[in-house]
Order: C-alpha cells, then structure tokens, then sequence
C-alpha cells in the first residue's frame, strides 16, 4: 500500500509542478480507493502546501501583496469552518462529493476560454472566493476550483494568476493544518507517512516546473481537465451505485 500511495503522491507533485495546481485533486481522486477521508484529506493539504512552496519560486516575481491580500482575509474564515467537518464525512460521502466536485469543476474549466471576464469584480467578491476555497480546503482538501476559475475570469495572465492563487494556497493550507493540530486530526502514524511522500513529492514538483517551461499552460491544463474528469467519474459511479443500493433496501 505504501508504494501505492507513494507513486500517487509523485504523480500529483509533478502535474502540480507543470501547471501551479492538481495536486489535490489527483491525490484526492486516487487515494480516496485507499485511505479514508480522515487521513486523505490532511495528506492532501501537507503535500500539496510542500508542492506550492517548491512550485511557487518560479512565479515569485508576480507575487503582489495587495492582490492577494483580500482572499487571504477571507480564507482566514473559511479554513477554520471547514476544517471542523472533516470528522463527520464517511469514505462514500467523501468520494462521492469529490467526484462531484470534479466532475463540475473540470466541465465548467474546459469551457472558461468562452466565458466573460469578470471586469466588475473586486475586494469584496474576492474575499468572498476566499472564503469559500478555503472552507473547501479544510474540509476535503480541494480547495482549489472555485479560487482558479475565478482568477481565470479576471482580467490577469496566467504568471499573475498562478501567483496569486498559490500564494493564496501557501497561506490557508498552513492555517487549516493549524486547526488539524489543534484539533488532533494531525498524529504520528500520518506525519510518518507523510515523511516518506515528501521526498517524492519535492523532487516532481521541481521537475514538473522545470518541465513547464517547455509547454503551452493552457494546452496541458486542458489535458489535466480532461483526465480529472474521467477521474471524478469514476469516484461518482461506484459512490452512487451503493448510495442507491442502500435507499432500495430501506425501502424493501
């Protein structure tokens, strides 16, 4: 099983390497067959922030205090509400919401180049995405969709919008694991898993961002929705045949 979950912890790194963001939803798609959610989603949040740290350098120029400080303010919200649900999901309800979650997501993100920018937005609204991505953070680990797409729909090229969502992430993912400490969430048994995928996840992480250098963003970001699509698809199915199983039995 470690070796498993070493290889996805690898795979993750690098695809968050190449394209600034992913690596939850690899991991989540993949260690949800292998973990419950209780252990998935603080793996998730340790390797993804040691991905963002390694991965962020080389957008370190872009990085602008002023606009990332709104969805910051309101992570600072979110992280902690939704780190206290963590403990109430079970591993068909965890997949099937994340599966969902992929689905929509990766719909919506394959179609963004058609959809309007968002001229009129600002502090207020992005405080508000901050709150919600954040929350989602704390309670599955993917907080990611609704804080990439909304900064795809703003007026900012793609070095901008990469570090204005990593560094987002950088900092909220540092303040749920605060609460998974303090609430107990974070023990022994994980942090040594999680000192074995470090390693792994470090050294793809850099070479993914090496490798990024070389491709089309958009291009490689459209093959990575797809892939998450069929991912999400394949969590959702299984996840809703036993759902309906379990509805036809109380009602017979």
């Amino acid at each position: 099983m470690l070796v498993e979950i070493l290889l996805v912890g690898a795979v993750s790194g690098f695809i968050q390497g190449l394209s600034g963001f992913a690596f939850g939803f690899v991991a989540t798609s993949l260690w949800a067959w292998m973990m419950e959610p209780q252990k998935v989603v603080p793996l998730v949040v340790l390797g993804s922030l040691l991905g963002q740290c390694v991965s962020i350098l080389s957008v370190r120029h872009e990085i602008r205090v002023t606009r990332v400080r709104p969805f910051i303010i309101g992570g600072a919200i979110g992280a902690p509400l939704g780190a206290t649900l963590l403990n109430a999901l079970d591993a068909m309800a965890f997949r099937a919401l994340a599966g969902a979650s992929l689905m929509v997501y990766c719909l919506i993100m394959l179609k963004a180049s058609h959809l309007p920018k968002l001229k009129w937005a600002g502090a207020t609204a992005d405080g508000c995405i901050g709150m919600v991505s954040a929350g989602l953070t704390g309670a599955f680990g993917m907080g990611g969709p609704p804080m990439i797409l909304w900064c795809s729909l703003r007026e900012w090229n793609i070095v901008m919008q990469r570090a204005t969502y990593q560094t987002f992430f950088v900092v909220v993912q540092v303040g749920v694991l605060s609460v998974y400490i303090w609430r107990g969430i974070v023990e022994a048994t994980l942090l040594a898993m999680f000192a074995w995928l470090a390693p792994a996840i470090t050294l793809t992480s850099w070479l993914g961002s090496r490798v990024s250098r070389k491709y089309s963003d958009l291009n490689f970001q459209k093959i990575v929705f797809g892939l998450l699509l069929v991912s999400g698809a394949l969590l959702v199915v299984p996840a809703a045949r036993s759902i309906t199983s379990v509805i036809w039995r109380q009602m017979n």
